[in-house]
């Protein structure tokens, strides 16, 4: 009797264990399954933002500046876009909109790259308020020309996301670069890229 007790006993337990196991596998599996949905999800969420950001590119590849758009020069008066345009720039667009720590970091960037001075960079802003626009540059200690201008007709403007492209002395735009956040190393080969095709144009 007592035998058979400490058999029911033994088997009940064994059973609770296997029992616990087999609870203990299938919360691993089912965990693993989350996660691998989650990063087919996330890779799923960057492919089709990087689709996107690419079909900007290509759409504004080409296009031709209007070179009576006034831009503001910090001072008091609106000058023609075509009247500081006499030879190949690269730009970096922005406003006061887009994530700050985006534009800063393409400022250090574009800064810290000895190819791309005052004499072939741009930057075109917008800041609704002609005194942030002096702040900006104040506290940034930007050495580099910046206007301001509402709208540059360029399709990305309407991502709200800072981007840079090259632009010939015909105001033609080329080489749209719209960076992905934090992604520095693409950013500095697209920098380095610029420099060099500014170069060749001169």
């Amino acid at each position: 009797m007592k035998n058979e007790r400490l058999s029911i006993y033994l088997l009940t337990l064994l059973n609770a264990i296997l029992l616990g196991i087999l609870i203990y596998t299938y919360l691993q599996v089912k965990n693993t399954s989350d996660n691998t949905a989650l990063i087919h999800e996330a890779f799923e969420r960057k492919l089709i933002y990087k689709d996107r950001m690419m079909r900007f590119q290509l759409l504004t590849e080409g296009i031709k500046l209007n070179a009576e758009t006034a831009i503001f020069n910090g001072k008091i008066e609106t000058i023609p876009l075509r009247s500081i345009i006499t030879q190949p720039l690269i730009v970096l667009r922005y406003s006061e909109l887009n994530c700050q720590s985006c534009v800063d970091a393409m400022l250090t960037q574009l800064q810290s790259n000895k190819t791309l001075d005052s004499s072939n960079t741009l930057l075109l802003a917008w800041y609704n308020n002609p005194a942030y626009l002096y702040q900006f540059k104040r506290m940034n200690r930007i050495k580099l020309p910046v206007y301001s201008i509402k709208n540059t007709g360029l399709p990305p403007d309407t991502l709200n996301i800072p981007y840079f492209y090259l632009l010939d002395k015909d105001l033609r735009v080329s080489n749209v670069f719209i960076p992905e956040e934090g992604d520095t190393a693409s950013l500095a080969a697209y920098l380095r890229f610029a420099g060099e095709r500014i170069n060749q144009q001169r």
